[in-house]
C-alpha cells in the first residue's frame, strides 16, 4: 500500500501526468517542423488525413520514398528521432492513421478496421506517394505493412516490421489478456503497460506518463477497435503463417527483445516464417524500437533500403 503522502504527492502530480505525452508530442512536431519536415494533408474517400513529408537532402539515382507506419494509440510523431535523418537520402512518409494524430475518421464512425485502414494505405500510396516505396511499421503498423504488401506487391520494394502485431499464436485466447490489459482500467495497469511496452524505464517515469498513457489507451478509436479484434473471426484477421513464407516483397525484422507488450511467441512467428530475412534483435529495448534505439533502427532501415535498391538494380539488368 502507498503511503497517505505517497498518495497525496500522485494526486498533485495528475496534472502534470496527464500532460506529459501530449508534451512530448507538441515537442516531437516542432523539432521536426523546425527541421524542415512539411505537414500536410490529403482527402482519402472524403476523410483529411494527416502525414508528414521530408524531401531528401541529397538525393540519388537509387533512391525510392520511404513510408513509416505507426501503431495502436500512437501517432507518426513516433518516427520523429529517424525521420530527419532518414530523409537525407530518401524521401520520407509518416502518416497518422485514420483517428490518430491529425487525421479524421468517416463521419459517423469511431473506429476503422484493419482491412479499411489498409485500404486507406493503398490510395496514400498511390496518390500521395506515386511511386514504388519501402514501407516500415510499427506494432498495429507492422500488421498493416504484411496486408498492404499483398495488397498492392507492385506498388512496394519491400517491408521491415517493427515488433509487428497480428502473431496468430492460439487464437484468441493467447491476445485475450492483451485485450484486457490494454484497456488499462486504473493507474497499476498504466504502470504495468508501460514496463512492458519500454526495455527499461526509470520508476519516476512511470508516474509522471500514466495517466497519458491511460488517455491514448482509454480513446474511443482505439477501445472500439481492440473490442472488434476480439469479437472478430480470428482466422480472417490475424496473420498466418502463409502470409510471411509466401510474401510477395521482401522483408526485414526488427525487435526489442524486452517487449512484452505483444503476447508471448509472437516474435518466433516472425521469425520463424521470414526465413532468412535481415533480422536486429535489441537488448535492452521493448516494443518501441523507434523511440528507444533510434540510431540503431536508423541504420537497419538505411541498411534494407541499400539491399532494395542493389536488387532493383540487378532486376533491370536482367
Amino acid at each position: 500500500m502507498l503511503s497517505a503522502r505517497i498518495e497525496r504527492l500522485l494526486s498533485v502530480g495528475t496534472p502534470i501526468s496527464r500532460a506529459m505525452v501530449p508534451l512530448i508530442n507538441g515537442l516531437a512536431r516542432q523539432r521536426l517542423l523546425r527541421g524542415g519536415v512539411e505537414q500536410r494533408e490529403v482527402r482519402i474517400n472524403g476523410i483529411p488525413i494527416n502525414y508528414y513529408y521530408k524531401a531528401p537532402v541529397q538525393a540519388a539515382a537509387d533512391t525510392f520514398p520511404i513510408v513509416l507506419i505507426h501503431g495502436i494509440a500512437d501517432n507518426a510523431l513516433t518516427w520523429s528521432f529517424i525521420m530527419g535523418a532518414l530523409a537525407r537520402k530518401y524521401p520520407v512518409y509518416a502518416i497518422d492513421l485514420p483517428g490518430y494524430g491529425f487525421s479524421s475518421l468517416p463521419p459517423g464512425r469511431s473506429y476503422m478496421t484493419l482491412d479499411e485502414m489498409r485500404d486507406i494505405l493503398e490510395v496514400f500510396m498511390k496518390t500521395a506517394v506515386g511511386e514504388l516505396a519501402m514501407v516500415a511499421g510499427n506494432s498495429m503498423g507492422g500488421w498493416l505493412a504484411v496486408k498492404l504488401a499483398w495488397q498492392i506487391p507492385a506498388q512496394i520494394l519491400g517491408i521491415v516490421l517493427l515488433d509487428a502485431g497480428g502473431a496468430p499464436l492460439q487464437g484468441r485466447d493467447s491476445w485475450v489478456p492483451f485485450g484486457e490489459t490494454i484497456g488499462i482500467p486504473d493507474m497499476k495497469t498504466a504502470r504495468l503497460v508501460f514496463r512492458q511496452m519500454f526495455g527499461g524505464i526509470p520508476a519516476p517515469m512511470l508516474y509522471l506518463g500514466q495517466h497519458s498513457l491511460q488517455e491514448l489507451f482509454q480513446r474511443r478509436v482505439v477501445r472500439e477497435f481492440v473490442a472488434n479484434m476480439m469479437s472478430a473471426d480470428p482466422e480472417r484477421e490475424l496473420l498466418r503463417a502463409a502470409d510471411l513464407r509466401a510474401l510477395p516483397v521482401p522483408a526485414g525484422l526488427v525487435w526489442g527483445l524486452n517487449d512484452n507488450f505483444l503476447p508471448k511467441g509472437s516474435l518466433d512467428f516472425f521469425r520463424d516464417n521470414l526465413p532468412g530475412a535481415p533480422t536486429m534483435l535489441l537488448k535492452r529495448c521493448g516494443h518501441l524500437p523507434q523511440r528507444e534505439r533510434p540510431v540503431a533502427v536508423l541504420h537497419f532501415l538505411r541498411m534494407f533500403a541499400a539491399q532494395l535498391a542493389a536488387r532493383r538494380a540487378n532486376s533491370t539488368l536482367v
